[in-house]
């Protein structure tokens, strides 16, 4: 139990980020000791885990389990910013002490900054593929080796982002009508642009670049660009953030200051797409979908709902539509997708198989009663 417990810790903390301007969380938690200090220590580790919340599997939890005992257990105290013991009695020779605990969740804690980033990449939106889709035009033009493009993957490499598709597999597509017209507002050409890319999340948009002039007559040569991106979540179409960011460059050559200039506002607008990853692997609740075909009335898409609500780590149902004896149900969960796909294979009132599994999408096939 306390290694589970320990594990339940590192998971909750890593899943900390960048949410919502809330920078401390207070919860009410006992913890048990022989002694009022271990129980007080008891008391601010379950209230870390408390605040941020859980998501765990099986192998992450046993491969982190050092850095959990060397990094994290040890520094529970470190995260806290205020305790008040409410009660505090002796029962069967132990400490059992209530305390309302304040957890610091400012980004720039000292809980954030002993958090691995990789961890959270890991866990929170479990390694993920990415691509990045940025054609570039400079007064008009376009541009064949884009240095906006480059500066977003170099940043996404830079925090930890591993699986970035190379620019090469994407050099076909990246001028095509269908990435232009993603870039234009059209989300449902993101299925026919990552076809074949196999990918988790898209980063596409468009940067374009403009010669301003020189100098003072120095003969430094300036230009300003601007890039507008999307990040998609490619399973679903579902558009986890947009940006626009510029910035300028400046050299003796106008097209080395317009590369200059894209690269500025590339890494400008990686930071940004990063970031948003990050504060969206930091959510433990995710949204889901769920697709499945074979009812044959629709009190079956009732009893599949109240099933559903009583699985552990569901937070909302929301029937979206039934036709033609197939539902769509969209889901608020805080596990992974495969977890939740095995309880819905386990389920009794209404036997379920699943076809296919995606970050954020399951599909299945009520199995008709024998």
């Amino acid at each position: 139990m306390k290694k589970l417990a320990v594990g339940i810790l590192l998971i909750s903390l890593i899943l900390i980020c960048f949410t919502g301007g809330v920078l401390a969380r207070e919860v009410t938690v006992t913890g048990y000791g022989a002694t009022r200090s271990d129980a007080i220590s008891d008391a601010l580790r379950q209230a870390i885990e408390q605040a941020v919340g859980t998501l765990v599997e099986s192998e992450t939890l046993v491969s982190n389990m050092a850095v959990i005992k060397d990094e994290i257990y040890a520094r529970a105290r470190g995260f806290v910013q205020n305790y008040d013991i409410i009660n505090e009695h002796w029962s069967n020779s132990q400490v059992i002490i209530t305390a309302k605990v304040i957890v610091d969740t400012a980004p720039n804690s000292e809980l954030m900054s002993q958090l691995q980033r990789l961890k959270l990449i890991e866990v929170g939106i479990r390694d993920p593929r990415i691509a990045v889709i940025i054609p570039e035009y400079h007064n008009a033009s376009p541009i064949s080796d884009p240095a906006a493009e480059a500066a977003i993957i170099q940043r996404l490499l830079a925090a930890g982002f591993t699986r970035v598709i190379d620019a090469n597999q994407i050099r076909g597509i990246r001028y095509s009508s269908d990435v232009k017209s993603i870039a234009s507002g059209n989300a449902k050409a993101v299925a026919v642009v990552v076809a074949n890319l196999d990918v988790d999340y898209l980063i596409i948009g468009e940067a374009f670049s403009q010669y301003v002039g020189n100098i003072q007559d120095s003969g430094i040569l300036s230009s300003r660009a601007r890039v507008e991106a999307r990040l998609f979540k490619t399973d679903n179409g579902e558009i986890i953030a947009t940006n626009n960011s510029q910035a300028g460059g400046v050299d003796i050559t106008e097209l080395m200051s317009a590369k200059k200039a894209l690269n500025n506002a590339g890494n400008l607008m990686g930071n940004y797409m990063v970031q948003q990853l990050l504060n969206f692997a930091s959510n433990p609740e995710k949204g889901v979908q769920l697709i499945i075909a074979g009812f044959t009335n629709y009190s079956q898409v009732n009893t599949l709902e109240k099933q559903l609500r009583q699985i552990t780590g569901i937070k909302n149902v929301y029937i979206r539509n039934y036709s033609n004896g197939t539902a769509t149900i969209d889901i608020n969960y805080t596990g992974a997708t495969k977890t939740l796909a095995t309880e819905l294979e386990n389920m009794r009132d209404i036997r379920v198989n699943i076809t296919s599994i995606s970050n954020s999408v399951i599909q299945g096939k009520i199995i008709a009663n024998e």
